[in-house]
């Protein structure tokens, strides 16, 4: 990625999370939900954070944005350190920073209508003065999301709305204080398929039109040829493959990334045995990770040293990264 607009930078970032064996134990244990992230996101782009559940990519999306606290590493944000920050620098840079979640029937509060849903974060940061300025910013963010006429919506209680709608809700609440950057944790697995589609097409035309940095977290593939620029494959908690998506879709290197392909509804009957069937069994705990390639236990094409030493990145062609000592020979070729 480009260095000029640089909106993100990650440099080796890890999130564990501690947990003692007993009440009363005094041997801590981690699970390494995060283990050494790196990577830069541009102004006005998009990256997919793509694996199974229990990949980290959720936990590292949340890292991002500070709703943990990391371990280690450095977050940069607009070439400022924001990995420990706290009071009020924190609340600017969550001001900085938006999240839409999974599901959207839980991210409300029941009682509130959606116009007060909305106008919350407008009050936490005192952002705008006077009621009526509220009332503007909620009605323009849910113009934003295509729920109109907005009085129809406004004094709505979420258990009013469909699922898609209550999603564009989410997402206007996301973007009301003007974020730079904005988290989308699986943001339509939750819908019909007859609306996913819909919101992506939002979410991008959002990002084109705002120019907000995107971060696309999604155990699907497929998507992220309609969305996003660049995606990572997580597992493990390691990025084991990043490039231009298009690249990785083409050319998939990682045994892991070639699986997730497979698992991947193919419409085109001359694609659906491209590659080899998915490899059996589970991620492994991320309490007791494996010391080597954190993928050898499961897979196919692991040899002695696969098992024996965790491999580093190797650039196996150009801009296209993968964490797999079958290509320590290929680097930079």
């Amino acid at each position: 990625m480009n260095s000029e607009g640089r909106l993100l930078e990650l440099e080796d970032l890890r999130k564990w999370f501690e947990i003692r064996r007993g009440f009363l134990s005094s041997k801590v244990s981690y699970v390494k939900a995060v283990d050494g992230v790196t990577f830069t996101l541009d102004e006005g782009m998009a990256v997919s954070l793509v694996g199974e559940s229990g990949s980290g990519k959720t936990t590292l999306g949340k890292t991002i944005i500070r709703l943990y606290e990391p371990n280690g590493g450095r977050i940069i944000f607009q070439d400022r350190d924001v990995t420990h920050l706290k009071a009020n620098d924190l609340k600017w840079y969550r001001r900085m920073t938006g999240l839409v979640q999974q599901d959207p029937f839980g991210a409300f509060a029941s009682h509130f209508t959606i116009f007060r849903s909305l106008e919350e974060p407008l009050l936490i940061h005192n952002t705008v003065k006077s009621k009526e300025e509220r009332a503007e910013k909620v009605f323009k963010a849910l113009e934003e999301v295509r729920l109109t006429p907005v009085e129809d919506f406004a004094y709505k209680y979420p258990h009013m709305l469909s699922g898609g709608q209550l999603q564009r809700v989410a997402i206007a609440r996301a973007i009301i204080l003007e974020p730079r950057l904005l988290v989308a944790d699986e943001p339509v697995s939750m819908l019909d398929a007859s609306v996913r589609i819909e919101i992506l097409t939002l979410l991008r035309r959002l990002q084109e039109r705002l120019r907000l940095g995107v971060i696309y977290i999604t155990h699907d593939l497929a998507t992220t040829r309609f969305f996003s620029e660049w995606a990572l494959i997580m597992y493990a908690g390691h990025v084991m493959e990043k490039a231009f998506t298009q690249e990785i879709l083409r050319n998939p290197l990682h045994p892991y990334t070639r699986a997730l392909l497979t698992a991947t509804p193919e419409p085109n009957p001359e694609n659906r045995n491209r590659f080899k069937q998915v490899p059996p069994g589970e991620p492994p705990a991320l309490i007791d990770p494996p010391k080597s390639c954190r993928f050898s236990p499961r897979c196919p094409r692991a040899f002695d040293k696969c098992f024996k030493e965790e491999p580093p990145e190797f650039e196996a062609a150009s801009g296209h990264w993968v964490k797999c000592w079958l290509y320590e020979r290929s680097e930079g070729k």
